[in-house]
């Protein structure tokens, strides 16, 4: 198996539309949206150029397709942790610290090890400037969890929320 990343484009706006709207993925992303492809199109293309805004300022972001053996499969895309607001402030955390979401798009993807291979895979390729990754999984989100245990992160924190992190090479 060979897992690749695309850097997000415009072209694959119909596919993320697929995507989240799909039940397994709209379970755990963005559930009180209905998203069209304008709205895609809204939400994403900064991401295209590598940016999301936040109260006016241009933070990087660094979207892209997953790809195994050629097929897109998945959305990944990481930042620095502190650019964007949480529902509780980042403490007690390491500094040079990158955040991360993941989705799996195609259902029968699923449940075969490719998610934490993927991120992995993803946090080894070249460019990556965090000395650690955050990841911040719903608490009742059993398999992310799972999956990013199995890709080398350890639970910093659990109460209502999970803290996972991973320190990079």
């Amino acid at each position: 198996m060979n897992i690749t990343f695309i850097t997000l484009a415009e072209s694959h706006f119909p596919l993320m539309l697929k995507w989240l709207e799909a039940p397994h993925v709209k379970k755990w992303w963005d559930q009180d949206v209905v998203y069209t492809l304008d709205l895609v199109k809204e939400k994403y293309a900064d991401c295209v150029k590598g940016y999301r805004l936040e109260n006016g300022t241009a933070k990087t972001i660094n979207a892209h397709i997953i790809y195994v053996d050629n097929i897109p499969i998945g959305y990944i895309q990481t930042y620095n942790a502190c650019d964007f607001p949480r529902s509780k402030p980042l403490s007690n955390l390491p500094e040079n610290l990158g955040a991360f979401d993941i989705f799996i798009g195609e259902e029968n993807y699923l449940g075969k090890g490719i998610g934490s291979r993927t991120i992995e895979q993803f946090f080894k390729e070249p460019g990556n400037s965090y000395a650690h990754i955050f990841a911040d999984p719903d608490s009742n989100n059993l398999a992310a969890i799972k999956c990013y245990e199995k890709a080398g992160f350890i639970k910093v924190k659990e109460d209502t929320e999970i803290w996972m992190i991973k320190k990079l090479p």
